[in-house]
């Protein structure tokens, strides 16, 4: 089993491809537009989140990250001109498909958290500037992401924003106390050596969570889907479009701000992910099954949009913080 949630772990991506593949079969064989599945979402809602904030270790913002001209940019830029990035998209691209605008009106408004860890480390960025900025960022979602889904998304669909924000509270504090009280709980009675060793299957707990949410909400909205093949394209061209958007952006910013490289990509990194968890769980449980849709194949395109901008375009992107050029080849 363990080295069953070490390899989802690794190939989300994969995973994710697979699953939405099967939930469109099965709902087309099945036809499940009429089932609830908000029960199910809220169960893989708490099998995401709890592993995954059990894991971060927000003690440790007091001891971590003293650049706060990094900091209060990379916030800037994970909450305002991220969603101002969606909203563009959304009344572009997504017009006249607000459902689907909601998507990306998501993406934009709830920025990365613990995963800009993972990737600040296998980037080579900053990872204690990083550790700062995920759990100072997830601290803030419940604050500002409702205000920006409310005045972005508000006027193409109706948004119950205290709900929004109970919500938002809801999926992260009770996961973040639970999870700081299990952390407290493992390491008194077992060791901190054991909490280490078992830490890193939690991501991949937590992917089961979005598993399950990608699977019954794709199923659910596969007729719709079927017969409408070009949303795929669709939602993957708006997507596609955020995600350069937003990385030109931050290393222009970057640039400006004269980050070297450890300190750029974390900005770069923070723009351009966005939580998935977070995301899904608000689709899954407030909104319609196609805002789901929307937003469940962005694990796949997300990954491969990171793994490119790390491996293919960082070299780049260091030369450039360092020189002021940008290299073609």
């Amino acid at each position: 089993m363990g080295q069953l949630l070490l390899n989802i772990k690794k190939r989300l991506y994969i995973y994710v491809a697979v699953d939405f593949i099967l939930a469109l079969a099965f709902g087309l064989f099945f036809q499940m537009q009429e089932m609830n599945i908000r029960p199910i979402s809220m169960v893989a809602v708490f099998i995401m989140l709890y592993p995954m904030l059990t894991g971060m270790v927000v003690e440790k913002v007091k001891e971590a990250g003293r650049n706060y001209k990094l900091i209060a940019t990379t916030l800037f830029f994970a909450f305002f001109v991220a969603s101002g990035t969606a909203y563009v998209v959304s009344r572009t691209v997504f017009s006249g498909q607000p459902e689907l605008a909601l998507g990306i009106i998501l993406v934009g408004a709830i920025p990365c958290s613990n995963m800009l860890i993972g990737w600040s480390g296998i980037a080579d960025a900053s990872v204690e500037d990083a550790l700062v900025i995920a759990v100072i960022g997830l601290l803030l979602i419940p604050i500002l992401s409702p205000l920006i889904v409310h005045y972005s998304g508000g006027p193409i669909i109706p948004i119950h924003t205290k709900k929004l924000i109970l919500n938002l509270l809801f999926y992260i504090l009770v996961p973040m106390i639970l999870g700081y009280l299990t952390r407290k709980t493992i390491i008194r009675k077992k060791g901190m050596p054991y909490f280490m060793q078992i830490k890193e299957y939690f991501p991949g707990i937590s992917a089961i969570g979005i598993l399950l949410i990608v699977f019954f909400s794709v199923a659910k909205v596969a007729p719709q889907v079927v017969q409408h093949p070009l949303v795929f394209l669709l939602v993957a061209g708006g997507l596609f479009l955020y995600y350069v958007t937003q990385t030109a952006l931050a290393v222009v910013a970057a640039k400006m701000f004269r980050f070297d490289y450890a300190q750029g990509m974390i900005l770069i990194l923070a723009a351009t992910a966005s939580s998935q968890a977070i995301a899904l769980a608000l689709a899954a449980t407030m909104f319609s099954s196609l805002t789901v849709f929307a937003l469940s194949f962005k694990p796949v395109l997300q990954v491969l949009y990171i793994m490119f901008l790390i491996y293919a375009l960082g070299p780049r992107v260091r030369v450039f913080l360092r020189s002021g050029t940008f290299p073609s080849d």
